[in-house]
This record gives structure tokens, C-alpha cells and sequence, in this order.
């Protein structure tokens, strides 16, 4: 037999307590202000990274720059036209140097390209340290860039060492050491002759009289010739960055002094050396140039494309298995004619995306042969096309276009460094608190605090209190044998 017990429980409802009226689910105002204050902080810090460009964005950005390399190979039609199908393809390789995110493949290496583009830094540093007067930060710089190039002798062009040569004289003149400056700016001259006086007016009166000094002696310095020997044979001459002939070549009545010699062929690897020219007499360089590592790969590539240059079919296979021996990202492949007044070229273009496609242009030869022949390139690349950096000043900033020529002989062409012109080169010394977008980035984050402060505050509602009474429980107890 079973036994229910029925027992009615009475309980007061109390109203709730102050703590527990706000909505369900609803944080504390606590939680809020501080999760409000995380956000706040975090908008502030990326606005200041967009606006100072060294965030992390600017470091996705740079990280996502893609560069890619291009190889440029002219087959010949005939064994008479192998020379100039050589000077084409110099110069299509040269052109596609003005194409942006695109790399020159080079077929005729040069070691310490990576030596080479750290010097370049300290040497703008440098240069830019000398505009902010502060030569001891200058010569720190330049001790570095000549370590690094010592250390690689082929590393650095005539550009880059002109450069060098230049920082170095006016670091000496800086303290008042003449004759040392007057050395340095004269070899400076020699390996990049179109310097010019605008160039000298930013870093004061006294460096613009030591080169308008400097230049009147180079103008009568002696000369004497060169001579570069049969070891070299069929490889291109480059004097001071400009092209002079193919080895064995003489050249004559060539300023005395220091000159940035380089040798290269197709295939090999290149011979870049300082060569002092004599005065009345003529020096010999007698270099033999060493294979290039992909010598073999480019000759045998060579003979296939020529053999089946008119099969499509089957010169796509041949440029993709090239492609892929060299280790470049995009391979163009032509053949010219030279008809009268013009160069007319057909091939095939190979993409770093994979897209193959055949391409044909005539070029007509006259004053603006060069500028036709990169935009051919920056067409059949779908690339942009650059200015032509081989006729950049040595010295490029704006600081060569601030004083004319009349101010640059007085005493009056000093620029003050702290000048807008020059904020470029001081970022690294100005505090973060100096600029005005610190600051402004402050008052905006003090203002969004207290609108979201306020927000919060008068965002908070009561629930109504609910009514008192009784609740009526009843417990059922069962219980059995």
C-alpha cells in the first residue's frame, strides 16, 4: 500500500535586487568601458600605422611586392645576322631593366650583387647625413659601404662608386682636409662626368666651389689609352657604364685616372674591375671570362629554338623546358629582320603565369628607337613602363631644384636641414610624439572614449520591479514497503 504525503509550502517573492535589474545577459559596465578602451587602442595604434606607413599593413605591402625575372633571347635568322642579333638582345635586356616588378635576368652574371645593394644603402645614408650636416654619422656610413665592397671587387657600378667617391669628398671637405677632397670628387668626376652644380648646392657654398674647381681641372686633365686584349674576344666593353664595342678593342684619348671597366658575354660570367688609365700611355687588360653556370643549358636551348622557331607547337615545349633550366619567371623569344629604317621582330612570350603567346613589332630606327623598344617589352609583359634610370642625375632629390644657380655662389644656398624638404632623411631621429598625426590620433582617441562612456552610461535600462505575493508548493512524497 502506498502513502502520498501533500504538504503546501508558502514563500515570499521578494523584488529583484539592484544588482540583477539590468537586461539578461547584458555585461557589467565595468567589462564594457574596458573592452571599449582595448578597441580604442587598437584603432589608434593601426591609424598611426597607416599614417606613418611602418605598420604592419606597410610590412604586408612590402611583403607582397612580387618581382618577377625576364630573360630576353634574339635567335638570328643566319650566321651573318649573329651580330646583331647580339646588340638586339643587349638591348632588349637593357630595356626590360625599365619595366616595373620585372628583374633582368642576366646572362652574363656579376658577383657581389648582394654586397652591391647594401652599400647602396649606406651610401644614401651617408649622403643624406651630409645634408643634415653631421659628417660623423656620414663617415660611419661610407666605412661601412667601402668594408662591404672591398670585401666583393666587382660588387658596385660607376654609379655607385662616383657616389661613394663623391660622400667621401665631402665628408674630408667637411673637415677641411682640401687635397684629400679635392682627390675624391675629381675621381668621383671621372666615373660619372655629368655631374652638375645643382647637385653640389644643398650641401653648401663650399662644396659647390670645390666642384666647380674640380671640374676645370678635369677639363684639362691628360689622357691616355686603353687596350683590352684577345682573351676577352666577342665580349661587350662597358667603360664608366657606357657601352664602348666588343673586345679586342682599343680606346683612345680616354681621361687619365680610375675607370669602371666590365667585360660580358652571353653565357659567361662578368669581369667588372677599376682600370687606371695613364697619362701618354696605353694600359693593357688582357681578362679571360669564365663560364656562367647555365652555359650549357642556354647553348643547347639556343640550337633548339633556331631549329624549330617556325613550329609553335613545339617551340612552346622547348621555351617552357628552357624556362625552367635557367630558373626565370618569364622567357621571351624573337627573331629579327633589319629591313631598311627598321627592326622587325616576331616570337613568342612565355608569362610568369604561364600564358604563352606569340608577339610581332616594327621598330623604326630613329631618335626614339629606345623608348619603342621598351614599350614593346612593357606590352608584351602587360608590365608598367618606368623612366630610364641610365639618365638619372648622380645626386637625385629634390634638394638639386631648391636654390638657382645665381644663389648657389653665395653664402646664402645653405639650406637649413630641418626644412619640409628634408624630413625624408630625419625620420629616424624625430620622436613620435613630434609629429602632428601622434597628437591628433590622442585628442580623437579621448573623444571616442568619452562618446563611448557616455554611450554606455545612458545605455543602461531598469526591468521593472515585479510584484510581491505567495507561491504555493506542493511536494509530493511517495513512499511504499
Amino acid at each position: 500500500m502506498n502513502n502520498a504525503t501533500h504538504t503546501s509550502v508558502q514563500a515570499q517573492v521578494a523584488p529583484p535586487s539592484a544588482a540583477r535589474r539590468r537586461r539578461p545577459g547584458r555585461h557589467s559596465v565595468t567589462t564594457r568601458v574596458v573592452s571599449a578602451l582595448c578597441v580604442v587602442a587598437l584603432l589608434q595604434v593601426q591609424w598611426a600605422g597607416l599614417l606613418r606607413g611602418d605598420g604592419l599593413i606597410a610590412e604586408a605591402q612590402a611583403a607582397g611586392f612580387i618581382s618577377n625575372s625576364m630573360v630576353v633571347l634574339v635567335v638570328p635568322a643566319n650566321t651573318k645576322e649573329a651580330t646583331k642579333a647580339a646588340a638586339l638582345e643587349r638591348l632588349l635586356s637593357f630595356q626590360s631593366r625599365r619595366l616595373e616588378q620585372v628583374r633582368s635576368y642576366n646572362l652574363s652574371p656579376i658577383p657581389g650583387q648582394e654586397e652591391e645593394t647594401q652599400a647602396e644603402k649606406l651610401v644614401e645614408e651617408a649622403l643624406r647625413a651630409l645634408l643634415l650636416r653631421t659628417p660623423k654619422r656620414a663617415t660611419e656610413r661610407l666605412a661601412a659601404a667601402k668594408k662591404l665592397l672591398d670585401k666583393q671587387p666587382a660588387a658596385g657600378g660607376p654609379r655607385l662608386w662616383a657616389r661613394l667617391f663623391k660622400a667621401l669628398g665631402l665628408v674630408a671637405l667637411s673637415r677641411n682636409q682640401l687635397v684629400p677632397a679635392r682627390d675624391m670628387l675629381l675621381r668621383s668626376l671621372t666615373l660619372f662626368p655629368r655631374q652638375a652644380e645643382e647637385e653640389y648646392v644643398a650641401y653648401g657654398a663650399r662644396s659647390l666651389e670645390l666642384f666647380k674647381a674640380v671640374l676645370k681641372v678635369r677639363e684639362s686633365a691628360p689622357t691616355g689609352d686603353l687596350q683590352i686584349g684577345d682573351k676577352a674576344a666577342g665580349a661587350e666593353v662597358w667603360l664608366d657604364g657606357v657601352a664602348r664595342g666588343a673586345a679586342p678593342l682599343k680606346l683612345e684619348e680616354v681621361p687619365a685616372g680610375d675607370h669602371r671597366l666590365m667585360l660580358r658575354r652571353s653565357g659567361f660570367d662578368a669581369v667588372r674591375q677599376f682600370v687606371k688609365v695613364l697619362p701618354g700611355q696605353t694600359v693593357t687588360v688582357d681578362a679571360a671570362l669564365a663560364p656562367a653556370s647555365f652555359q650549357r643549358d642556354l647553348l643547347s636551348g639556343r640550337k633548339v629554338l633556331a631549329a624549330n622557331f617556325n613550329q609553335p607547337s613545339v617551340i612552346e615545349d622547348r621555351i617552357r623546358e628552357l624556362r625552367n633550366e635557367l630558373g626565370t619567371d618569364q622567357i621571351l623569344v624573337v627573331r629579327a629582320s633589319f629591313p631598311k629604317d627598321q627592326t622587325q621582330l616576331k616570337g613568342y612570350f612565355l608569362g610568369s603565369d604561364g600564358a604563352f603567346k606569340k608577339v610581332k613589332v616594327a621598330l623604326v630606327r630613329d631618335q626614339t628607337y629606345m623608348d619603342k623598344a621598351a614599350e614593346f617589352m612593357a606590352a608584351t609583359s602587360g608590365a608598367k613602363l618606368t623612366a630610364d634610370a641610365s639618365k638619372r642625375p648622380l645626386d637625385q632629390r629634390k634638394s638639386v631644384v631648391v636654390a638657382s644657380k645665381e644663389r648657389a655662389s653665395t653664402a646664402s644656398s645653405y639650406i637649413d636641414p630641418n626644412a619640409p624638404l628634408f624630413e625624408e632623411a630625419k625620420t629616424d631621429e624625430d620622436p613620435l610624439t613630434g609629429k602632428w598625426y601622434f597628437w591628433a590620433g590622442v585628442g580623437g582617441g579621448v573623444v571616442a572614449i568619452g562618446l563611448v562612456a557616455w554611450l554606455l552610461a545612458s545605455g543602461t535600462e531598469d526591468v521593472s520591479a515585479g510584484a510581491t505575493g505567495k507561491v504555493k508548493i506542493n511536494l509530493h512524497k511517495a513512499s511504499g514497503n
